[in-house]
């Protein structure tokens, strides 16, 4: 144990002292915070300040439809005051591409109300937003057409208020019958959101386990350590280091997201609501306080730290294990295919899971060990079983600890073998 304590320690302090690992700790979440709010923004906002010219033709008397049609941010709408068809539009597009720089011509016929089609004509490929714009600029005038051709006094008001706008809550009974507000949405992105963090962290910290596998034997360095230990507990020694990694960043993350949160509630309670008609949605901010509250966020917690580990340590055996029988990055792919699938897989039932939580899909794939540790965070948030729970980890942390043995094996006899491409069946002969 004290040699399992010093290669662990070797593993962590390795890792954590770099500068890379405290700056990309400090900078991933002020990464993901600007892809996710600030860079969607900045973008939405880098547009052209040059407008298209586009020309309106309208074959209606009085060219009726034409007048509805305004400038917005991109397109310059020219009306023209003359009914033009058939070959003479290309005629006339050609000329006005090179004297007013046109770069569309939109049609709107003289049978629109009845057809609701309109043309346009351009020698490039034309943007969506204007047909948007154009559609959005019509609709309402034909509608109010139609609603008039009935003849009923007031049939635009009355359809109006005819007009419902449903809402939901959802209501869960406590063990004594008390109600809560809760929210399904809260559920799916809190299970979407464990699902993700699962995925990448057993993805990121089993391929760092892999590279520093090849990384020693490739430089002769692990004939040394083996000298001094056995190497299965150089292998268990790579895998809790590097977990002690993932956890001592997790925890970091935490504590930074609750000084974030700690600043912005204070800040938003000293303010306090000045406006009247943020008084006036005070129930509404006391019931979304609720509904956050409603999640058991102790038991969700406790149980994705559970079936983090089990997911590690499975994953990471086999990364150890497949990088210990290949010599360079690029011999693992072989071994790396078959583990990816899996993994894509279990992302992406987890996604079709969410319309269904208690559905086969999510029950077998929440059992599974391969795929558990991904999938069960979805059904979490809705009050899964225990006895699943237990049955799901049970089999996860069995699994784990059998393709340790396993692994270790492989690890054993791969670590000191260079020169040689190693197949699957060569790696079963290892393990028997």
């Amino acid at each position: 144990m004290s040699r399992l304590g010093l290669i662990i320690q070797r593993e962590y302090m390795q890792i954590v002292a770099k500068k890379s690992f405290i700056f990309t700790t400090i900078l991933l979440p002020i990464l993901m915070v600007a892809l996710v709010a600030i860079l969607p923004a900045f973008l939405a906002n880098v547009k052209s300040d040059e407008k298209k010219n586009v020309a309106i033709i309208d074959n209606n008397p009085g060219a009726v439809y034409a007048a509805a049609i305004q400038d917005t941010e991109d397109y310059h709408f020219i009306k023209v005051n003359q009914s033009i068809e058939g070959t003479e539009l290309y005629s006339y597009f050609q000329n006005e591409k090179e004297g007013q720089g046109l770069n569309a011509i939109v049609q709107i016929p003289a049978d629109l109300s009845t057809s609701t089609t309109f043309y346009v004509y351009s020698d490039q490929a034309i943007n969506s937003t204007l047909e948007r714009d154009i559609k959005n600029a019509l609709r309402p005038m034909l509608e109010q057409e139609r609603i008039q051709s009935y003849g009923i006094d007031s049939l635009a008001d009355i359809i109006d208020r005819c007009k419902v706008s449903l809402s939901s809550k959802s209501v869960k009974w406590g063990e004594e019958g008390e109600e809560k507000v809760s929210s399904a949405m809260l559920g799916e992105i809190i299970g979407l959101g464990l699902s993700f963090l699962t995925y990448m962290f057993v993805l990121m910290y089993g391929a760092m386990i892999m590279n520093g596998v090849i990384e020693e034997k490739t430089n002769r360095i692990v004939e040394v350590i083996v000298s001094s230990c056995k190497p299965m507990e150089l292998m268990l020694g790579k895998i809790i280091g590097v977990a002690l990694v993932g956890f001592t960043q997790i925890i970091i993350w935490a504590v930074l997201l609750g000084i974030a949160g700690t600043i912005l509630g204070a800040s938003a309670f000293i303010a306090g609501p000045t406006d009247p008609a943020a008084l006036t949605e005070s129930n509404e901010l006391a019931e979304i306080i609720q509904m956050v509250l409603s999640v058991n966020y102790l038991q969700i917690l406790t149980f994705f730290v559970l079936y983090f580990i089990g997911g590690y340590l499975l994953y990471a055996a086999l990364f150890a294990a497949f990088g210990s029988a290949v010599d360079q990055p690029s011999d693992a792919s072989q071994f790396m295919t078959p583990i990816m699938v899996i993994m894509v897989f279990a992302i992406y039932a987890a996604l079709f899971s969410i319309e269904n939580p208690d559905g086969p899909l999510a029950w077998w794939c929440s059992i599974i060990p391969f795929t558990s540790p991904i999938v069960m965070m979805i059904r979490l948030p809705y009050d899964v079983p225990f006895w699943e729970m237990l049955l799901s980890i049970a089999l996860l942390y069995g699994s784990a600890f059998g393709i340790l043995y396993i692994a270790g094996k492989i690890y054993r006899t791969g670590i000191l073998m260079y020169g040689k491409k190693v197949s699957i069946k060569e790696i079963i002969k290892w393990i028997k």
